[in-house]
């Protein structure tokens, strides 16, 4: 195998973003990760509390209309 001679100073023999690709993914997997768990939360959170928010509103309704019949 033949010598290879060194590279003359001040010349980069590795790229300043030598590596950021595996940070950069991880960094967007974390984001869409996020995402979808925020999602799921709004969905679901939005289901459970509709019985409470109903009985509420129609407690409001009737204090201020009177009762329905």
């Amino acid at each position: 195998m033949a010598d290879v001679p060194p590279p003359p100073p001040g010349e980069m023999t590795v790229s300043p973003l030598f590596g950021w690709e595996a940070v950069a993914g991880v960094v967007l997997l974390v984001l869409a990760l996020a995402l979808v768990v925020a999602l799921v939360a709004a969905l679901r959170g939005g289901r459970a509390d509709r019985p409470e928010l109903e009985a509420l509103l129609q407690a409001r309704s009737e204090r201020r209309h009177g009762p329905t019949t």
